[in-house]
């Protein structure tokens, strides 16, 4: 992997634009029920190249399964990082969550995609990983009139991973994404091993703030 073009990549999704369409669909994934949504028994040619393309823009391990179990074209991953990356973290199941809306954006975004892969060599699921790259930064260039459309499609892969929206209370047993951060997760009686270890106090500030 060419770590100075995804270093590219990673420079135009950290943009206040992007970071903050990424929160928008963070914060509305939160608020969802949590529930797993129904596995299918395989990958449809559409569905792996969004996860080739959420391994892309968040980049893991290869897996054969997602956190809740559904299933992982073998194209879809590189295998560019030894930790899980967004796709074992179900974002293609956050791509076609009714509450994210994304399925009405899929067939223009899937179209933008493969027309910017063409000129790196072919359909973007069968590009290598540096081609996929070249092809996101394409996509995802200021000069695109479809930018818009790209980042729309490149903030479900951080919120999947970031997130884990579709499972509920999560911890980091159950999230890669959390295990990669080195978020412990939902604890409801909270972790001692996190704890001051005192009570706290409970007055408030002279200005009712910190200073």
């Amino acid at each position: 992997m060419s770590t100075a073009s995804h270093g590219d990549l990673v420079a135009l999704l950290t943009r206040r634009q992007v970071l903050a369409r990424a929160s928008t669909v963070a914060f509305g994934a939160l608020a969802l029920p949590s529930l797993p949504l129904p596995s299918s028994p395989a990958v449809s040619p559409t569905d792996a190249t969004l996860q080739a393309f959420a391994d892309t823009i968040l980049p893991g391990c290869r897996a054969t399964r997602t956190d809740l179990g559904n299933p992982i074209d073998p194209l879809a991953i590189a295998g560019v990082d030894p930790l899980p990356g967004a796709v074992q973290a179900d974002a293609l199941a956050l791509f076609h969550h009714p509450e994210v809306g994304f399925d009405a954006l899929e067939p223009a975004f899937l179209s933008a995609l493969e027309a910017d892969s063409l000129p790196h060599g072919g359909d973007f699921l069968h590009l290598p990983f540096d081609a996929r790259v070249q092809a996101c930064l394409s996509g995802l260039d200021f000069s695109n009139p479809a930018r818009l459309l790209w980042e729309s499609a490149a903030a479900v892969p951080f919120t999947a991973f970031c997130a884990a929206p579709l499972i509920r209370d999560a911890t980091a047993k159950q999230a890669c994404g959390y295990r990669v951060m080195g978020l412990p997760g939902t604890a409801p009686g909270g972790y001692s091993d996190y704890s001051y270890g005192r009570a706290l106090s409970t007055e408030l500030t002279r200005a009712g703030s910190l200073p």
